[in-house]
């Protein structure tokens, strides 16, 4: 998809996605972030522990972060998890 900036994510085990989701909720943003696969077909709530952690299933080499808000703002945090090409 076009038109819009994602970053392409890795969440490697469900206490990583825990620990995404924690950090996520506890930056104080009211943004509305998502996980999308790939192609932008399946997203999910990124603040939600059971919406990640089904991401994680059904689409964990292909996770893109979303702010459906504000177009390519990211907490800092995410860097940690971007998959480096």
């Amino acid at each position: 998809m076009s038109g819009y900036i994602r970053a392409h994510i890795r969440l490697n085990s469900v206490n990583e996605a825990n620990e995404f989701v924690s950090k996520l909720n506890s930056t104080g943003s009211v943004n509305y972030f998502l996980i999308e696969d790939e192609a932008g077909n399946k997203r999910a709530n990124a603040r939600s522990l059971q919406s990640v952690i089904n991401a994680l299933t059904d689409y964990a080499d292909e996770m893109y972060f979303v702010n459906d808000d504000e177009d390519g703002v990211f907490p800092n945090f995410i860097d940690e998890y971007r998959v480096i090409a």
